[in-house]
């Protein structure tokens, strides 16, 4: 481990990353040759492909921004896939500071967060950020204030009393303002040591920070920070977590205020996004950002219209064999008139879908308001995800937008679950 020296590093080549949620098994299958999830696979290579990139650019320090996992309570595959890439760096002289975000803080008080074990063991070359301070790195080429801003939960850090009788939205407003306050000390702190470059890492969300394909904004009712708050001119760059598109807040100005991105796809949500992470060369008040673009499994969402087509299974398969697919996640969804529905011949449909990885779904869009399919489906117990998805379903006009409104919606559902056990 290189320990702070007391001389300021005059510049460093910085590699962020965020968001790997290792755990993620949605759209994956067993690997019978390694016992393990393909999706767990395709994390870990990205990851991977991640370190061997910033290890290619000589990078002197590595910041992670949060959400190593997806589970606040990683299994030990899970955990030795994460340590064995975070070795890969200590091992080549590359310090690495580990921001603690929403997916890795635990359920109940007491018990440890999903990174703190890596604090405990010592281990040499890892930083663990937990609460709002500012550390010294010791880099090859000397020293870097990393200040850290963790995700902040409404337990954490407000009292019973300061949310008796307050809406979603005054209680947000509250969180808000704890993140401007403290990210307004952490600056200060840095502002005592000007000749050291200082680097702000945060998990939260930066006001008009966009994911999605569409754009659309993270849960209205999550904290949101204003730019002005974070990108202080006592940070040299701001390394952000949380929101999976890669993108500048700050952009054209200094410092940058980036989110990294995650590393792969979580959902069809983001399917057209390039994941990957930054490489960022800093030096006293100027930063030069690049984004690292990974290969990725490819999302493919695939729709069909046969309906004037006599030959609907012909016209399906035209449709999918425009689409290249090898080694893809696939759905597809096909437009077919009620009289013509028994001429799909989906043997041949699934045929033409062979090289896919994966087919996560092959259906017929259903005509708006089908009272017998809603009634079937609504009779079941459904989660607040689930019931949304068959409203969706059943909504023409907001069918074609489903995965991205999904999407958006998701942080809602990973809030409320939070909230619940939280509370």
């Amino acid at each position: 481990m290189i320990s702070p020296t007391g001389t300021p590093a005059p510049q460093v080549r910085l590699m962020h990353f965020a968001d790997a949620h290792l755990g993620v098994e949605t759209y994956g299958k067993f690997n019978p040759e390694t016992g393990l999830n393909t999706r767990l696979e395709d994390f870990t290579l990205a990851l991977n492909q991640a370190v061997d990139r910033a290890l290619e650019q000589q990078v002197d320090l590595a910041i992670f921004a949060g959400d190593a996992y997806k589970a606040r309570d990683p299994n030990q595959t899970h955990q030795r896939a994460f340590a064995g890439c975070l070795k890969r760096l200590t091992d080549a002289g590359v310090p690495v500071v580990l921001l603690i975000g929403n997916h890795d803080i635990p359920n109940t008080r007491g018990r440890a967060h999903a990174l703190e074990i890596y604090g405990l063991l010592g281990g040499a070359g890892v930083t663990i950020l937990s609460q709002p301070e500012v550390r010294t790195i010791g880099t090859r080429r000397g020293d870097v204030l990393v200040a850290g801003m963790p995700y902040l939960t409404r337990s954490r850090v407000l009292a019973q009393d300061e949310t008796r009788n307050k809406t979603v939205e005054e209680v947000a407003h509250l969180i808000r303002e704890r993140y401007i306050h403290y990210i307004a000390d952490l600056a200060k702190a840095c502002a005592a040591q000007p000749d050291c470059l200082a680097i702000l890492t945060g998990h939260f969300t930066i006001d008009d920070a966009r994911v999605g394909v569409q754009g659309f904004l993270m849960n209205p009712n999550e904290p949101k920070v204003p730019v002005a708050e974070v990108a202080l001119p006592a940070f040299d760059y701001v390394a952000m977590g949380h929101v999976h598109k890669f993108q500048d807040l700050h952009k054209g100005k200094q410092p940058p205020a980036i989110y990294s991105g995650s590393i792969d796809r979580i959902d069809f949500g983001e399917r057209a996004e390039s994941k990957g992470f930054v490489v960022a060369k800093i030096t006293k008040g100027f930063a030069e950002p690049v984004h690292m673009p990974l290969k990725t499994r490819p999302f493919l969402a695939i729709e069909a219209d046969a309906g004037d087509s006599d030959d609907p299974t012909k016209a399906i398969v035209e449709e999918i064999n425009r689409h290249p697919m090898g080694g893809a996640i696939v759905k597809v969804s096909y437009k077919v008139p009620a009289d013509k529905a028994a001429l799909v011949r989906t043997d041949e449909v699934r045929k033409a879908l062979a090289p896919a990885h994966l087919v996560v779904a092959l259906q017929r869009e259903m005509p708006a308001g089908d009272a017998l399919v809603r009634s079937q489906v609504l009779a079941k117990a459904l989660s607040p995800e689930e019931a949304l998805g068959v409203y969706l379903d059943n909504q023409p006009r907001l069918k074609p937008r489903k995965d991205d409104l999904m999407h958006a919606a998701r942080p809602l559902f990973d809030l409320m679950e939070q909230e619940e056990v939280l509370r």
